[in-house]
Order: C-alpha cells, then structure tokens, then sequence
C-alpha cells in the first residue's frame, strides 16, 4: 500500500522516545544531536545501522578534536573555521574515512561556532561523542530487537520475480524466434543480487542457512548463464543496435582482433546449441519449459563473426 506506514517509520519514532528519555534521564543539554544520530542510523538492517552508526562515530570524533584544537586558538574565527575543515577533510582522508567526512565537518563547526563564552570546548566536544553514541546504540539496538527487517523474504520476492520474468522472456524468445526485448532480466538480477547482499551481511544471519546461501549463489550463475545464451540469439538474430547501447557493437567489432568467419549453413547449428543450453539451464532452474521453438526469422552472416569470436575468446 502506497500509504501505508512502515515497520522502518514506527522504530525510528520509537528510537527517537528512547533516545529523549534517555536524554531526560541524564539530564543531557542538547538532546538534539542525540536524536540526529539515531535517525541517520536507523536503516533497512542492522549490519547497515552499525556501519552508518560507526562511520558517524569516527567522524564525530575527529571533528570534536580538531573543534577543541582550534577553539583553543580561537573560537568563532571565520579564518580558522575554515582553515580547520580544510584539516578535518584531509584527516579523513587520510585515514580513509571518506563518509565520515561531512558530520566530522559538522561537529567541528559545532564546536567552534556554538560554544559560550567560558564553556569548555573539551566538554562540549565530549558531550557530542557520547550523544552521537547513545542516538547510534539505540538505532541499533530497537533495529536488533523490535521486529528485525525480514531480508530472507526480500530475497525470496526478489527471486521469484526474476524467475517469473526470465520464463516469460525466455519463452517469448524461443516461441518467436527472435525480436524480443531482454534487457530488463539485467535490472532484475541486479534486484536479486542486491537482495543476496544485504541477507548474506545481516548479523542475525545463522550457520544453518549456509545451504540456502550456497544454493542462491549457484542459481545467480545460472541466471547469468541463461540470460549471455538469451543475448546470444539475440545477436545472432535481431538487430544489434536495439538491445545495446549506440556505439557498443562498433566497439565490440574493434576489440576482435582476427575474426573467424562462420559459414551461413553453420548458424542454424549455432543457434540450436544456444537454444539447447538455454532449456538445460531452465531445466536446472525447475522453470517450465517452453513446448514450442520456432525457427529463427532471420541469421544475418554478419553477425556471426561477431559471435563465434566471442565464443572463442571466452
């Protein structure tokens, strides 16, 4: 549902109550920041709220330190406000902590620029740590315990679209001999491995599933495999140019350093052996087979060399 609210919404709300209460308890003087931090980390996992949490630690940490450096010298310069980004910036560079770069320029300023007059640029910078720290645990925390994003469903409705689409296509293809568009099954891979990522990265991932995860990855190669035979009819009989982008067969042509002709009575052969390895691949997949293959409409000799290199460079 368009308008639905999500599971994700509810426990960023519920995040930010615990971080204010928390806040209240420890009577902390800007409960702001606390809040900021927990929001940015509550993500679609827990894995990425730790990795988002933990990049905002490091960049806290580096921009209170430069804050407290350069406040020393002094606080609300705006020559040495932006001779301090110029360091922070470089320090996560160098310590290669680039998406920490943007909140460790923003603590920085906040120390610089938000201290009162006799207030301890020490403490102040102190106190940003320990609220970026009690935003971020909380996220992860309520992520971890309150109702945990389910990525094994993800996957699954990842997967079943994919399978869907590539019988459909496949069977298009093979029923019609040619003419139809593939390039979609690319978006749904891309969909589906995406998917595998996250459920593979997720920490409440068990030892148990290690089967499901070996299975899911030799079914991506299939996939794979099925889709380059399905461009390979595509090759040998549509026009090039409507299933790549302009310029790619110009490109693909130059790199074949000595093309192999292929004689004409040859491609039909050619095009079976694809179609074969095509209905073994569905086959392994437990996708239905098609029940009839029609006869290619056209084989153009000219893209057969272009092919049977191709195959002889792979």
């Amino acid at each position: 549902m368009k308008f639905a609210i999500g599971m994700r919404n509810l426990k960023t709300a519920l995040a930010v109550l615990i971080c204010l209460i928390i806040s209240q308890l420890l009577h902390l003087e800007y409960p702001f920041y606390a809040v900021i931090a927990t929001i940015i980390a509550m993500e679609n996992s827990v894995t990425n709220s730790f990795t988002v949490g933990k990049n905002r630690v490091m960049g806290t940490i580096v921009g209170a330190l430069c804050g407290f450096l350069f406040a020393l010298i002094d606080p609300y310069s705006a020559v040495f406000s932006a001779i301090g980004i110029v360091v922070v910036i470089y320090i996560c560079n160098l310590l290669n902590w680039n998406k920490s770069i943007s909140i460790a320029s923003i603590v920085f300023l906040a120390v610089m620029l938000n201290l009162r007059p006799g207030e301890s640029p020490l403490f102040y910078g102190m106190n940003r740590v320990t609220d970026t720290l009690i935003g971020i645990g909380v996220a992860v925390l309520v992520n971890y315990l309150v109702y945990p994003p389910n990525h094994e469903r993800g996957l699954e409705q990842k997967r079943m679209i994919l399978r869907r689409n590539m019988t459909r296509l496949a069977h298009e293809l093979l029923r019609e001999g040619g003419g139809v568009h593939i390039s979609s099954l690319r978006d749904d891979m891309t969909a589906m491995e995406e998917a595998y990522k996250t459920y593979t990265s997720e920490f409440r991932l068990k030892l148990s599933k290690q089967l499901f995860i070996n299975h899911i990855e030799q079914e991506i190669d299939i996939y794979h495999n099925t889709y380059s035979h399905m461009r390979m009819l595509r090759l040998l009989t549509d026009e090039p140019e409507t299933d790549l982008a302009p310029g790619v067969m110009q490109r693909l042509r130059s790199s074949v350093a000595a093309p192999i002709t292929v004689h004409p009575e040859y491609l039909p052969l050619i095009y079976q052996y694809h179609v074969q390895c095509i209905l073994q691949e569905m086959q392994i997949l437990g996708l239905m087979l098609p029940t009839h293959i029609a006869t290619p409409k056209k084989l153009q000799p000219a893209r057969a060399e272009l092919v049977s290199s191709s195959e002889t460079n792979e």
